[in-house]
């Protein structure tokens, strides 16, 4: 299933996403069933019909994308992911809706931080992917944004991803895993693998990524269902587009996302290893970046080397938490900076900032940012994370 989406901006409600389908291709019982009981597992949308189409406008302002918060993760947080990924995917027939009508694609994945919990944008339509490969590409695509410490549990979601994918006996193996591991039975954790065993798993899972990439069309989801199960999906399950059946589960996901790794940059075939910064850091590097404007304490350039479609996040360092969760992160004793604050992402036109709902707000010319709404940044753009000091002008190399 193709449809073009569209990304808008509105001043008052923030932004959102705009999609049309023909009126003789919507699926209206999922449409109205839908409305009526909206699933926590999917972005709000509302519908109008204009000549011979049906309008979705879903409302995507409070959550932001769940590449914002990609990263490493611990084995319990990487496996509440997955289970929220696919647990939508073998609940929604309860709503009537089809496996393969959910968007299967990162860029617009949310995670809704009030919540804690990831939402997916779903259309409404009869149209079908009869091949049912889609959700393999999103959990390729989720394997190369989230690792987890525990390399024998990453080696093991990869190969059940790419051989013979099975929704329940997937869950129920990382459910297995986790409770191994707090059993103690003695198997080793990544960190206490020697520094070549680690190099070693890490190229492995590399290679089967790519393996897993370059054949993604020769993958087919396996959406058996039990006969039960069958008549009890009614006209969806009739259909074939049901992974498996099961009860709406109300329970309230934790905060499982943490941030995207320092990306290395190669330039001139030569590698290039990308500075943390910390509060007492005095010298200043160059390249594109933020350099600060003030006397304080406060790191004095913030450098950001990242490529075209990366990410780079900014933050608070939360010692609760005890890891880092943003590519930078300030001294946590730092005034009105949220834990989770802002972004900067890099495409073909040069770079955008984007706030992710924090506390204090973001602040470009000392106009507040929409939260997650994207404003691109031009050379002398002076950037604000709150509004206690942390006061920065953008360079760009």
């Amino acid at each position: 299933m193709t449809y073009d989406i569209q990304s808008e901006n509105d001043f008052i409600t923030g932004p959102y996403l705009v999609v049309r389908v023909p009126e003789d291709k919507v699926d209206y019982h999922a449409l109205y069933t839908i409305q009526t009981d909206c699933p926590d597992f999917i972005v709000p949308f509302n519908h109008k019909s204009i000549n011979g189409q049906v309008e979705l406008v879903y409302k995507t302002g409070s959550q932001s994308k769940l590449q914002y918060f990609s990263g490493e993760l611990s084995p319990r947080e990487y496996a509440e992911l997955w289970k929220s990924l696919l647990e939508p995917l073998l609940e929604c027939g309860d709503w009537f809706m089809a496996p393969d009508s959910f968007v299967m694609n990162t860029d617009y994945l949310f995670y809704d931080k009030n919540n804690k919990s990831i939402k997916y944008v779903y259309i409404p339509s009869t149209e079908r992917n009869p091949e049912n490969n889609e959700f393999i590409e999103l959990a390729v695509d989720v394997s190369k944004m989230m690792t987890v410490s525990d390399a024998a549990l990453e080696n093991k979601v990869l190969r059940a991803i790419i051989k013979d994918f099975n929704p329940v006996g997937f869950l129920g193996m990382l459910k297995d895993h986790v409770s191994e591991k707090n059993v103690k039975t003695g198997s080793i954790s990544y960190a206490e693998m020697s520094r070549d065993s680690r190099a070693f798993e890490a190229m492995e899972v590399s290679e089967s990524l790519n393996s897993a990439w370059d054949h993604k069309e020769d993958i087919v989801v396996d959406i058996r269902s039990s006969k039960k199960e069958e008549q009890n999906a009614g006209d969806v399950a009739s259909r074939g587009y049901r992974f498996f059946g099961g009860k709406r589960k109300k329970e309230t996901k934790p905060n499982i996302m943490q941030p995207t790794p320092l990306p290395v940059i190669i330039k001139n075939d030569k590698k290039v290893e990308p500075v943390e910064f910390t509060q007492n850091i005095s010298f200043v590097t160059d390249g594109s970046g933020l350099r600060y404007i003030g006397r304080s304490s406060l790191p004095p350039f913030i450098q950001i080397l990242i490529e075209d479609g990366q990410i780079f996040t900014v933050g608070r360092f939360d010692a609760a938490v005890g890891k880092k969760q943003s590519n930078f992160e300030f001294d946590k004793k730092t005034k009105a900076v949220s834990r989770r604050h802002a972004a900067i992402e890099r495409d073909d036109e040069g770079y955008k900032i984007i706030d992710l709902s924090s506390s204090a707000g973001t602040f470009v010319n000392d106009k507040k940012l929409q939260p997650n709404t994207p404003v691109r940044l031009e050379a002398g753009n002076r950037v604000s994370f709150g509004n206690s000091g942390a006061d920065y002008v953008w360079e760009v190399s």
